[in-house]
């Protein structure tokens, strides 16, 4: 198994977890932010199940309707995942003005914690597994379960303030506002997500510049070559590269095909690259 698949197996029954403890604590000490925050995790399972699913779709062979394989199936996965946690946010909103606030003991805080440090755990090794394999799957997860970690350092801090209403009675509305902020933040988090998947689903060039700067040093080590122009298409995990070459105007078409040919070899030899399809133009200067 894939570890992209792997990691995201161990999030989501990392995050059913999380979301048990939570609702079932929101539902025990009465604590509307805490059950927003859980149902803010349990969405992360949801979502989770999903990319999971998208992850194996992704990384199905090329067909002659689908060329450049299916690697943009990440986009649409996470366009999905947008729209829940848009929909998710405007629930939380709405609902947290019809609960009443309960003061909720300290030892809810201990419960906190274990929960936090489980997420902590998991939003790491996402970070790490994702920038080292280049996986928008993975990435998009560890952005959502960031919005997860704030919003469950929001309930402790909630759960804190709930102690002092004896001495300052504005301090009921703590649970209220709290909640209201977690269900911004699970907002901006779904317009982020949806904003981001939406350029990259209709074709958005990368800027990456650690690629681009080893392509124009295998590009520079190829003669004849005189200048050229590079277009990183990102497909998910793995990219589709664009170059336009200009070479010197003395070649016949066979070594100018050569010339082609060394240089798509040299660029799919480097596996760091995730490049699997390269389109090359050779700019005509006799018009």
């Amino acid at each position: 198994m894939k570890i992209e698949r792997r990691i995201l197996i161990y999030s989501m029954f990392n995050n059913l977890i999380i979301a048990i403890i939570k609702l079932v604590g929101g539902l025990i000490y009465g604590l509307s932010s805490l059950f927003a925050d859980g149902m803010h995790t349990f969405s992360d399972f949801i979502t989770d199940i999903i990319s999971f699913i998208a992850s194996k779709i992704s990384k199905k062979r090329p067909t002659k309707y689908h060329p450049f394989g299916f690697g943009k199936v990440e986009y649409l996965t996470n366009l999905f995942v947008g729209i829940i946690l848009l929909i998710l946010g405007l629930y939380i909103i709405i609902s947290s003005f019809f609960k009443k606030t309960i003061i909720p003991p300290l030892s809810l805080l201990i419960l906190l914690f274990i929960t936090l440090i489980l997420k902590l755990i998991a939003i790491v090794i996402m970070h790490i597994v994702g920038k080292n394999i280049n996986s928008n799957l993975l990435i998009t997860s560890t952005e959502e379960s960031k919005a997860d970690l704030y919003s469950t350092f929001g309930v402790i801090i909630i759960t804190i303030l709930l102690q002092f209403t004896d001495k300052l009675p504005i301090l009921k509305y703590a649970d209220l506002v709290g909640s209201i902020l977690i269900g911004l933040i699970v907002l901006k988090t779904a317009f982020k997500v949806i904003v981001d998947n939406s350029l990259c689903l209709i074709g958005e060039v990368d800027d990456n510049k650690e690629i681009k700067d080893k392509l124009k040093k295998i590009i520079k080590d190829i003669d004849k070559i005189e200048d050229y122009e590079i277009d990183l298409i990102k497909y998910g995990s793995y990219y589709r590269l664009q170059l336009t070459l200009e070479l010197s105007s003395d070649l016949s078409l066979r070594k100018v095909t050569k010339i082609v040919n060394k240089l798509k070899k040299e660029i799919k030899y480097n596996k760091d690259l995730k490049i699997k399809y390269i389109t090359v133009y050779v700019k005509d200067e006799s018009n």
